[in-house]
């Protein structure tokens, strides 16, 4: 019976991997074929929407099926029999045609979705509006969200009741409905991370959970193929700053140009502006062993700051700063810093057999946090140092400058460059053999090799053969079936 749903179960998955966006949906289609080809990374989620759009489609068919058998029965055949074989096998075969009937139903569904959507965030607004001593920060920008997020949440958890954000959750109707089954009546400091996909993303966030604090990590071309200018992705970042509420605390990343240059355009009168900078933390160093910054901020003396991106160290100081508006003590700062670990996926360390240091970046699909998941690996001199990554998704048409300096980065870094193989391979490699100073470090025989793999399953199965003791191999970017 699982078989005769195969066709449009896959496409259907492939349907919530876009997120239900029919064009986008329909190009994927396009590449991908309308049976499974094996190999997938992920399985359908049945989650409520899902159910209700494959049940439609599934009763369209039905209904066809069955209208079909009708009129043939009435105009050509003469008995029952030949009806049902008629009917259960136009059935079958509809089922691959859920490209069909899964956008119309889609389509069909589109008010009553709209309708359920604007109920939850209605409902979540509401409960926000009966914690009136509730303070909201919100997170937003291009990279960095996540761990910004979380160095937040161990800060003020020193003092206060912290409530942040789950990993995946990021979009209204995600939070809305987040907010609804976890926000309590104790709960003093609600951390949002708000996601952008298209422009009013943000603002649509903000208008039920407006932000005391409104905190811009940073800006670059992650999602450039959706938003397709610089421009719309920083006015859409920046919807977090112009929606905030009146006397808002704005908390940017002075270390970002995009945000340095832009920030003026979104801010009030009445805003109360702060800048965070990686040099926030003076006489820093690194520690390969502790795997651990030191160093010291003014007024807190030293600290050691659990994280292996620098980037995060401007994060530290974006905390401290908002607890110190928040009335936190110096103490209650510096315990919270102490809490700080590393973020799963995002330059995650794990000690592996043989004195293999892995690190899991994962989650990181920008340009920027390739960036700084180079610079951590070029911290480790006296090891061997690995870089496995398919690139970067998203990127439009900038993909091609994008990974052709990735390419360039890794060359004066990595002994080994390990690539899975799709449409931005070339770029990379590129860029690793391309520019003069990384011709003249292949001449003298010292960076780097580079292995392709036909898909990621294949690379991870061969490392067992790749690696060796005392390694260092960073994990970055892992793509879904729809970009594969």
């Amino acid at each position: 019976m699982s078989n005769l749903f195969k066709a449009i179960k896959y496409q259907l998955y492939l349907l919530q991997l876009e997120s239900y966006e029919l064009g986008r949906f329909w190009k994927l289609l396009f590449k991908k074929g309308l049976l499974p080809k094996g190999g997938q990374r992920k399985q359908l989620v049945w989650t409520g929407k899902a159910v209700l759009i494959f049940g439609l489609a599934e009763i369209i068919v039905l209904g066809l099926s069955i209208g079909l058998a009708h009129a043939l029965f009435l105009n050509v055949l003469e008995n029952t029999v030949a009806a049902a074989i008629v009917g259960l096998a136009a059935f079958y075969i509809l089922q691959f045609l859920g490209f069909f009937f899964l956008p119309l139903s889609v389509i069909i569904l589109a008010p009553v979705d709209w309708i359920i959507k604007n109920i939850i965030i209605w409902r979540a607004k509401l409960k926000i509006t009966k914690l009136q001593n509730l303070k909201i920060i919100g997170v937003a920008g291009s990279y960095g969200k996540t761990t910004m997020k979380e160095v937040l949440k161990e800060v003020l958890g020193a003092r206060f009741q912290v409530l942040a954000t789950p990993e995946s959750v990021n979009t209204p109707v995600g939070i809305a409905r987040w907010i609804l089954k976890t926000l309590k009546n104790d709960t003093e400091i609600l951390i949002v991370e708000m996601g952008e996909h298209y422009k009013g993303d943000v603002e649509e966030i903000c208008n039920f959970a407006k932000p005391d604090v409104a905190v811009v990590t940073g800006i670059n071309e992650a999602h450039l193929e959706r938003m397709k200018t610089l421009s719309n992705i920083t006015d859409t970042i920046f919807e977090i700053v112009s929606k905030a509420a009146p006397r808002a605390l704005v908390v940017l990343n002075g270390d970002d140009k995009n945000v340095v240059k832009h920030y003026k355009e979104y801010v009030w009168p009445d805003h109360r502006i702060e800048r965070f900078k990686i040099e926030d933390l003076r006489l820093k160093k690194f520690d390969t062993e502790k795997l651990c910054w030191e160093g010291e901020i003014e007024k807190l003396g030293k600290l050691e700051i659990n994280l292996l991106g620098e980037y995060a160290l401007g994060d530290v100081s974006a905390a401290i700063t908002i607890a110190q508006n928040f009335g936190m003590s110096n103490e209650e700062i510096l315990k919270g810093v102490a809490k700080i670990k590393p973020v799963e996926h995002r330059l995650q360390p794990i000690k592996s057999a043989g004195g293999v240091l892995v690190i899991d970046d994962a989650y990181n699909g920008n340009p920027a946090g390739v960036a700084e998941a180079i610079k951590v690996l070029s911290r480790f001199q006296n090891r061997r140092k690995l870089f496995i990554t398919p690139g970067l998704v998203e990127t439009g048409k900038a993909a091609s400058e994008i990974h052709k300096r990735i390419g360039e980065q890794l060359a004066e870094v990595a002994d080994v460059v390990i690539l899975i193989k799709n449409s931005v391979t070339p770029f990379i490699l590129e860029g690793i053999n391309g520019s003069i100073k990384n011709q003249e470090l292949r001449i003298m025989d010292k960076k780097p090799e580079v292995i392709i793999f036909d898909s990621a399953t294949e690379a991870h199965a061969s490392l067992s053969k790749i690696l060796k003791p005392n390694d260092v191999i960073v994990f970055q970017n892992d793509w879904g079936d729809q970009y594969i």
